[in-house]
């Protein structure tokens, strides 16, 4: 039995598995926003609400189950106050830096263990979101659903049904590794592959919600990667 463990594949993403579902998502999404009504039915809004959801998750990396708390109230108050931003902190941010200012949104929720996390929303997860606040009484929300991501009853649609769902219609090789977990190893081992600064490593545990011990500790590059391109790197070059 404890032979089994050695040799075992640690799954991470593919890239070409991440774009599948990813192009997935936007052409779903694409055929309710350009639809050109000024309603959605109930069919295409818990579409929508999936296909958002999803998206969010895969954007920012976030555990499954942090973005789909997100709420009604927190949206709307957190994109009005994610606007102020000081001018000398403007001042210090180079053009794209910038620009990236302008065209993300930024919301903060409760993540594991009370920690404030953030969830970003590009212009186009925004314009979407902004349809769900609009349709929710056209699409037969209950008003006590305090949820954005809502569906019938009280509570919200579940992160990891939506991305099973989505990721078993992407054509994807490796459709199990397509979860919020998946994509969290995913930017973690990149980041390390990158060899990131620890200023902006911590800035990215920070972001993800971990502490940065847990972050290097947890979210470490695979052992397989680093003996095959890094040792061998290094053994390479002193011969």
């Amino acid at each position: 039995m404890e032979l089994n463990k050695y040799n075992k594949p640690s799954p991470i993403p593919l890239a070409k598995d991440l774009m599948a579902l990813s192009l997935l998502l936007k052409e779903k999404a694409n055929a309710i926003m350009e639809s050109g009504r000024a309603e959605i039915t109930p069919n295409e809004y818990r579409e929508l609400s999936e296909v958002t959801l999803a998206q969010l998750v895969l954007f920012n990396k976030r555990r499954a189950e942090e973005a789909q708390r997100l709420e009604v109230k927190q949206f709307i108050e957190g994109v009005e106050h994610g606007k102020t931003v000081h001018e000398e902190v403007l001042e210090s941010l180079s053009p794209l830096e910038r620009k990236l200012v302008d065209v993300i949104d930024r919301v903060e929720i409760r993540g594991k263990r009370g920690r404030r996390v953030a969830i970003l929303l590009p212009q186009i997860l925004k314009k979407q979101v902004d349809v769900l606040v609009k349709c929710r009484s056209s699409a037969n929300i209950d008003k006590s659903n305090k949820y954005l991501f809502a569906r019938p009853g009280k509570t919200p649609i579940r992160s990891t049904d939506a991305l099973r769902k989505y990721a078993a219609l992407c054509g994807s090789k490796q459709p199990h590794t397509l979860t919020s977990t998946g994509f969290r190893k995913h930017v973690a081992t990149m980041s390390q592959m990158l060899n990131l600064k620890d200023n902006k490593l911590d800035v990215l545990a920070t972001f993800l919600g971990h502490d940065i011990r847990v972050h290097r500790e947890y979210y470490r590059l695979p052992e397989n990667t680093i003996h095959v391109n890094k040792l061998s790197f290094i053994i390479v070059s002193l011969v």
